[in-house]
C-alpha cells in the first residue's frame, strides 16, 4: 500500500529536529501495526547521517529481539546502507563482558542493543552505552516493571535456612512476617475479594532490611541470596498482599532518558502511558480498511479453571476452524496449552490409526501452512506475514496482582505513592490496564497475519473480555464483526434460557434466515447452499455447512428443510419468529 508522502513527516521532525526534541519525556508515535513505522525510522536515521556527513548526533536504537546478534546486525546493516556507510553496530550481552568489539561499537555513531539490555543500563551502571548519546528510539513499548513475588513457601525456604544462618535478627524478621500473615489472613476473611496495599519501607523494619544487606555478603548466604534479594525488595517499597502472595517490584530498574526520546507502538491505546506523565502520545491516523475481512468472536472463558471443566475444548475449536484452502493458518494460545492444541490440530487430521504423524505432517497433507505460537513470543516477528487466517484460543491474562502493581509502578516513576487497597476487578484504573493490555496482545497476534492488509483474512477470537475485544475492533476499521456462539452445553449453565430467541441467535444467523425467507417469498421450490452462501458471504464451505446444520430445527419451523446441498421451501411459513416455547428453539438450546 502506498502511503501519503507526509505520513512519517511529524516522525521524521521528532528524529532529525532538535527544536522537536524532549529531555523529559517520551513521545510514542502509535502508527498502527504493519504500516512499516520500523522500516522508516531506520531509513531516517540512515538518511540524517547520508545527507550531512558532519551531522553530531548519536543515536541508541533498542530493539525487542536479537536472534543470537542476527536481528540486532540486520538492523544496523539496514541503517548502513541507507547512510551509504558504515555508522551503526550492534551490540550483545557477549560483547558488554570486554574486548575490542565492545569499544568499537560503543563508539559507532548509531548503537543498536535489546530492551533487556536498556533494562540493565541503570541497575548494572552500562552507562558507557549511553555516554555522548543524543538521541533514544525505542521499539515497541519498553516495560521496566520486574515484578517480584514473596509467597508462604519463599518464607518456609528462608526459614530453613535460617537454621543455618544463626541471625537472631533473621529469626525475628521470620516471627514477624508469621504474625504479619495472620493478620492479613483475618482481614482477608473477614473482606474477601481484594489486594491489600502495605509497606515494610518503614523506620520500624530498618533494622531487618539493614541484616539482609549484610547477610547478603557473607559466603554463609549463596545459596539463598536471590531469595534474600527478593525480600530486600520488599523492604524497599510498598506491596500488596493477595491470597497468601505479597507483590513489589524491582526499584533498580528505570527509564534513562536522552536529549531526545521516541517510542513506535502500535498499541498506543495502552493504558500505561497514561499512569506516568514521561509519556506522551502523538496519536496517528489509521490507514488500512479491514472491510474485506472478518473478525468471528466465539465469547468463551478461556481461563485456567475454565479450561479444566471444558473437555475437549481445543478439539471444538479445531472443528469450528476449517483449514483446507487457506494460505496459512496461526494458531495462538499460551504456553501451557500449546502442546495440547497442537495436538488436538493432528488428531482431527491425522488417518485413522496413525499415531506418529507431525503439525509439518498435516501441513503438507493439507498444502497450508500451519504454525502453532505462544503468546509473548509474537511481537516484532513476521514469519507469518502471508498467513489469511489467525486463531487466538486463549485469552492473554496475567495474575490479576501484576496488573495492580503495574498501576504502583508506574506512578511510583513520579514520586506518586498515594496508594489504596485494591478491589479485583472492581478497580477502574486496574480495570484500565488490565482491558488495554489484553488488548494489545490479541492486537498484536492477529497483526502477525496478512502483515500489509492487501488480501482478506479471517480472524478466529475465544474471548470472554467484551471490553478487551472492543478495543481491538477500533483498531481495525471497517472490519467485518461476527459474534458467534460456542457450546449450547456451555450457554446452558449461563445464559437464562427465558431469554428471547433473537437473543440465543446472532446476527449472522438472522441474517441467513432472512435470506432463505426472501427466496421462500419468491416462490423457490428450492435452492443450491452455493448460492445461497455466496450471498450471505460466507467464503468457506465447512463454516456454513456447520451454521446451516445448527439451524435446522428452526428453519424447519418457517418451513424451510435443509437436505443434502440444497434448501427446500414449503409454504410461505410463519411470519414472525418462532414461538419462544417452539420445540426447535429448545431442541437448538440443548443440543
Amino acid at each position: 500500500m502506498q502511503f501519503k508522502t507526509d505520513y512519517f513527516t511529524e516522525l521524521r521532525e521528532q528524529i532529525i529536529n532538535p527544536e522537536k526534541w524532549d529531555a523529559e519525556h517520551f513521545i510514542a508515535f502509535d502508527y498502527e501495526a504493519g504500516v512499516g513505522k520500523t522500516r522508516q525510522a531506520l531509513r531516517i536515521i540512515g538518511e540524517m547521517l547520508k545527507d550531512n556527513n558532519d551531522c553530531p548526533h548519536r543515536v541508541l536504537w533498542v530493539q525487542l529481539f536479537s536472534d543470537k546478534r542476527r536481528l540486532l546486525d540486520a538492523t544496523a546493516d539496514e541503517i548502513n546502507e541507507h547512510a551509504g556507510r558504515s555508522v551503526a553496530m550492534a551490540i550483545d550481552g557477549e560483547d558488554t563482558k570486554g574486548g575490542r568489539s565492545k569499544k568499537t561499537a560503543i563508539e559507532a555513531q548509531v548503537l543498536v542493543i535489546t530492551h533487556r539490555m536498556y533494562a540493565e543500563i541503570k541497575k548494572s551502571r552500562h552507562y558507557e552505552l549511553i555516554q555522548d548519546r543524543d538521541i533514544l528510539i525505542i521499539d515497541e513499548f519498553p516495560n521496566l516493571m520486574r515484578e517480584i513475588r514473596i509467597s508462604t513457601q519463599d518464607l518456609s525456604q528462608l526459614y530453613r535456612h535460617s537454621v543455618y544462618l544463626e541471625s537472631e535478627i533473621l529469626d525475628e524478621m521470620l516471627v514477624m512476617f508469621r504474625d504479619k500473615l495472620r493478620e492479613l489472613r483475618n482481614k482477608e476473611h473477614l473482606n474477601p475479594g481484594n489486594l491489600f496495599w502495605g509497606t515494610f519501607a518503614s523506620s520500624e523494619h530498618q533494622k531487618y532490611k539493614t541484616a539482609i544487606n549484610k547477610l547478603q555478603e557473607s559466603k554463609r548466604t549463596k545459596e539463598c541470596r536471590e531469595l534474600l534479594e527478593r525480600f530486600q525488595q520488599l523492604f524497599r517499597n510498598e506491596c500488596y498482599y493477595h491470597d497468601g502472595v505479597f507483590y513489589t517490584y524491582d526499584n533498580r530498574y528505570d527509564y534513562v532518558l536522552l536529549k531526545n526520546n521516541i517510542i513506535l507502538d502500535a498499541n498506543g491505546f495502552d493504558y500505561r502511558y497514561q499512569l506516568s506523565k514521561r509519556f506522551i502520545v502523538k496519536h496517528q491516523p489509521k490507514v488500512y480498511d479491514y472491510s474485506h475481512s472478518t473478525l468471528y468472536h466465539y465469547e468463551v472463558n478461556t481461563g485456567k479453571t475454565a479450561l479444566k471443566k471444558s473437555d475437549g475444548f481445543f478439539e471444538r475449536v479445531v472443528e469450528t476452524v476449517e483449514l483446507q484452502g487457506r494460505k496459512g493458518v496461526l494458531f495462538v494460545a499460551d504456553m501451557e496449552n500449546k502442546p495440547k492444541l497442537e495436538q488436538a490440530i493432528i488428531r482431527h487430521y491425522s488417518e485413522q490409526g496413525e499415531q506418529k504423524e507431525t503439525l509439518a505432517d498435516i501441513s503438507r497433507k493439507l498444502r497450508v501452512d500451519i504454525s502453532v505460537e505462544y503468546h509473548g513470543n509474537l511481537l516484532g516477528k513476521n514469519d507469518w506475514r502471508t498467513y489469511d487466517v489467525c486463531v487466538i484460543v486463549k485469552t492473554p491474562n496475567f495474575d490479576y496482582g501484576s496488573y495492580a502493581l503495574t498501576s504502583y509502578f508506574f506512578h511510583a516513576l513520579d514520586k506518586e505513592r498515594s496508594f489504596r487497597d485494591i478491589p479485583l476487578f472492581r478497580d477502574e484504573e486496574v480495570e484500565n490496564i488490565r482491558n488495554s493490555m489484553i488488548a494489545g496482545e490479541l492486537y498484536q497476534a492477529i497483526k502477525r497475519i496478512s502483515r500489509d492488509n492487501q488480501q482478506p483474512s479471517e480472524i478466529y477470537l475465544f474471548c470472554a473480555n467484551k471490553e478487551a475485544v472492543g478495543i481491538v475492533r477500533k483498531q481495525l476499521p471497517g472490519i467485518k464483526y461476527v459474534k458467534e456462539q460456542w457450546g449450547v452445553r456451555a450457554r446452558r449453565m449461563h445464559e437464562n434460557t427465558e431469554k428471547p430467541k433473537e437473543q440465543r441467535l446472532n446476527e449472522r444467523d438472522w441474517e441467513l434466515i432472512t435470506i432463505l425467507r426472501d427466496y421462500q417469498k419468491q416462490g423457490k421450490a428450492e435452492i443450491e447452499f452455493i448460492k445461497v452462501r455466496v450471498r450471505f458471504g460466507e467464503k468457506h464451505k465447512g463454516n456454513f455447512t456447520r451454521r446451516v446444520a445448527r439451524l435446522a430445527p428452526v428453519l424447519k419451523e418457517y418451513g424451510i428443510l435443509v437436505g443434502e446441498g440444497i434448501f427446500k421451501f414449503q409454504a410461505s411459513g410463519v411470519e414472525e419468529p418462532v414461538s419462544e416455547h417452539g420445540e426447535a428453539v429448545k431442541e437448538l438450546v440443548m443440543v
